[in-house]
């Protein structure tokens, strides 16, 4: 009995609470009363707002990434299996090529999986998840700063409204009790609020920069990979010369520049 007049006390006062910061939220709309505000964490909310959604873009673009350099390694092996295929070439020579590039293509999607797209993930994808994973624990702090912000507001019109009547009476002086203990309550929570938003903007700076440059790695050693184990294949296909000629007359070098 005395279990179930506890928990009807804690669903009363629950109630309360409730009722009191939707009241509040209704005034403040009407006009009625004016909310507490505070530019330093208004700044730094915004601010950590603003880099919440650039990390969920850099984990999106990246994941993407990772799948189309997937798809164009898986491409480009479906073509040369089918020039493989569709060759009547008698020459063995040429068989030869066409096999070395097919194996060498292979070898190079494989690589390309185990390297590229691991560093990607280890260096970008998890640092920046890990990251995006500080926000909802400061989502939930900023919602029970709004609540708390309530309380005080809340407490502090009705203070207001009551040393207007008696500064002297003794509901005035419950009112500013209840006031101060708000206040803090109030002010623990921003300190709070404050110092994760400080932690959270301090190590991205350092966190970006590692996966920028961990980025442009994996594009410059894949390219040059690529180029490595391939490149020598064109000495054997006097035929692309033609082609190579075309790219360097289409080319806009100040493009690459």
């Amino acid at each position: 009995m005395q279990a179930f007049k506890e928990q009807l006390k804690k669903g009363k006062k629950k109630v309360e609470k409730y009722g009191r910061r939707q009241a509040e939220k209704v005034l403040q709309k009407l006009g009625a009363h004016t909310s507490s505000s505070n530019p330093e964490v208004d700044e730094k909310v915004n601010k950590v707002s603003e880099l919440d959604g650039q990390l969920q873009e850099l984990y999106d673009g990246v994941s993407e990434y990772l799948i189309a350099v997937s798809v164009m390694q898986a491409a480009s092996t479906r073509v040369a299996q089918t020039f493989s295929k569709i060759t009547d070439s008698q020459d063995p020579q040429f068989k030869a090529i066409m096999e070395e590039f097919l194996k060498k293509n292979q070898n190079i999607e494989e690589w390309t999986h185990e390297a590229i797209h691991q560093t990607c993930m280890e260096m970008i994808v998890r640092p920046t998840g890990e990251k995006l994973n500080e926000i909802p624990e400061l989502t939930n702090k900023l919602t029970l700063r709004d609540q708390k912000l309530l309380d005080y507001d809340a407490y502090r019109s009705r203070f207001s409204a009551e040393t207007a009547k008696n500064a002297d009476s003794e509901q005035t002086l419950k009112l500013a009790s209840k006031v101060d203990r708000a206040r803090e309550s109030l002010e623990m929570i921003t300190s709070d609020v404050l110092g994760k938003c400080q932690n959270i903007q301090e190590r991205s700076p350092e966190m970006i920069s590692a996966a920028f440059s961990s980025f442009v790695a994996c594009q410059v050693i894949m390219n040059a990979r690529s180029t490595e184990n391939i490149e020598p294949l064109l000495q054997k296909l006097p035929l692309s010369a033609e082609a190579i000629c075309m790219i360097c007359k289409n080319s806009h070098e100040d493009l690459l520049t």
